[in-house]
């Protein structure tokens, strides 16, 4: 019968085998499972094959571990890549207000700056205060069930996620300051952000961004707003 069928002693092995990879491919439960199933098959059919298959088993373990971190190091080797060739390196923080009291508050200018800078590769979030809503109701900017970010966004061409408005009463300096402070951005501003009354509860966050070299001022060149 063994000349016909040949020698059947590694089946059990073999069958073990197959089974933990299949575990192996779900992980999880069914791996647990299949562990202990395999475990108990070999206690009874073949019991000296339990310390080939842990070392097998061991060694398999080894490997994927080895394959995961190496395929994870690459895909973030190329992640970090795709953000220095796709991502601008730098942030700029733009004074909506300031910016616009420059060009006598028409946005055709400010728009054709940020097209220019977004051209350029950078990435670019706009503040205004909320009295910005005057302006917009004056020139009839304004559509009938639009707020004012909504106002801006459609007026500018922008996304919502790179445009803040500040509250009502209130002027937007400290939330451009403290999120250029926190993320380490350029501000694009002719306001010094030091004056002691109105900008005393960031002025700390303005110097660190002064020292920095990350306030630059922006003038005005043949009609066009450029940094200076």
């Amino acid at each position: 019968m063994q000349g016909n069928f040949g020698d059947i002693s590694h089946l059990p092995m073999l069958v073990s085998l197959i089974a933990l990879a299949i575990g192996l491919y779900f992980r999880g439960t069914t791996l647990w499972v299949t562990v202990a199933t395999v475990l108990c098959f070999l206690l009874v059919i073949d019991r000296n094959s339990i310390i080939t298959l842990v070392v097998y088993g061991f060694t398999a373990l080894l490997i994927i571990a080895g394959y995961q971190r190496i395929k994870l190091g690459l895909r973030k080797t190329q992640l970090d890549g795709a953000d220095e060739s796709e991502n601008p390196q730098f942030d700029l923080v733009i004074d909506g207000n300031n910016l616009l009291g420059m060009v006598e508050w028409d946005f055709e200018p400010l728009k054709l700056f940020i097209v220019e800078l977004k051209r350029d590769g950078f990435k670019v979030h706009i503040f205004f205060d909320h009295s910005i809503y005057r302006l917009l109701k004056t020139n009839k900017l304004m559509e009938p069930t639009e707020t004012v970010p909504m106002s801006l966004c459609r007026i500018m061409e922008m996304n919502r996620n790179n445009l803040t408005v500040s509250k009502k009463g209130h002027k937007a300096d400290a939330l451009l300051i403290r999120y250029a402070d926190r993320n380490r951005n350029t501000v694009l501003s002719n306001d010094k952000f030091n004056k002691s009354s109105d900008d005393r509860f960031y002025l700390k966050a303005a110097e660190r961004l002064k020292k920095k070299g990350l306030v630059k001022r922006v003038g005005i060149i043949e009609g066009k707003l450029t940094i200076m």
